[in-house]
């Protein structure tokens, strides 16, 4: 199937973006805030001034009468699952669509979980789950989670958020890096969820946001369209009260990823997803 020329360009461009930032320091930033499995004993060799004694092999220094010591190798491979919300909210943005602000998201940790050998796979959520594309490597299985993420439609008329995270839960049998892409508009609260997985796996979720929400007014009455319920309905000046409810929104998604123990990135439409992802992974290295 050919892609519509607005699917390719965004691709070409977000494959532009990350692949640069990737290149300039990103991917170190990921390999040292994502451990690896554990450690495994790679070699044993002779003691030398400087090593750490707490590397040295008793055993063999026993048997060999000389001192010697054990040299680890990180074993580094995880796997890295992306929940990315794909439900009609995404397609609102005064600067830039969040779909395609939450595909750039994604490439940049797909980019990086890449270049350190690590597996990437997605699942796309709405009210329901939608593709799953199990984790693997390689430039073509990149190409092919950004255009999954631009492409896919939820047909549900809600976020059930809750439900993507059980979908993980029960999926993703060993420990690896979790990461939810997502406006976070749903209807009810998916701590209990989170601290389900965050327990198993190393959580982020990605809240992609639009400045313009928060300021939205109006100065005569009018009929509003919820992007995700389809409903009308007639609306009077709201500009109090729209940031009033954003304020307590925010709160409330903050709240739940604090009590989760997960972490939280906050990326908008008008700035470069690689700023705050590479603040958020300094500050935790």
């Amino acid at each position: 199937m050919k892609l519509p020329d607005y699917i390719q360009e965004a691709i070409k461009r977000i494959q532009i973006i990350s692949r640069k930032k990737v290149s300039e320091i990103f991917g170190g930033e990921y390999r040292s805030v994502f451990k690896g499995k554990g450690i495994e004993v790679e070699e044993v060799r002779e003691y030398e001034p400087g090593d750490d004694i707490r590397a040295i092999d008793w055993k063999t220094s026993a048997r060999k009468g000389a001192l010697y010591v054990k040299k680890f190798r990180e074993e580094r491979e995880l796997s890295l699952y992306l929940l990315v919300d794909t439900s009609a909210s995404l397609d609102f943005g005064i600067y830039m669509k969040k779909r395609e602000k939450a595909a750039e998201a994604a490439a940049l940790l797909s980019l990086a979980a890449l270049v350190n050998n690590d597996k990437v796979g997605l699942l796309t959520f709405g009210e329901f789950e939608g593709k799953f594309v199990p984790p693997r490597k390689g430039r073509g299985h990149f190409l092919r989670i950004i255009r999954e993420i631009l492409m896919d439609r939820d047909e549900g008329t809600k976020t059930n958020i809750a439900r993507a995270l059980m979908w993980v839960y029960k999926v993703a049998k060993k420990r690896g890096i979790v990461v939810i892409i997502s406006d976070f508009y749903t209807e009810r609260s998916f701590l209990k969820e989170l601290k389900l997985v965050s327990g198993k796996h190393d959580v982020i979720g990605i809240w992609i946001k639009d400045k313009a929400e928060p300021k939205l007014s109006i100065l005569s009455p009018f009929y509003g369209v919820d992007l995700e319920s389809g409903k009308s309905s007639f609306l009077w000046p709201l500009s109090r009260h729209l940031k009033g409810y954003f304020l307590r929104y925010e709160r409330t998604i903050r709240g739940i990823f604090k009590r989760s123990g997960a972490g939280l990135i906050e990326v908008y439409t008008n700035q470069s997803a690689y700023v705050p992802i590479e603040e958020y992974f300094r500050r935790r290295r």
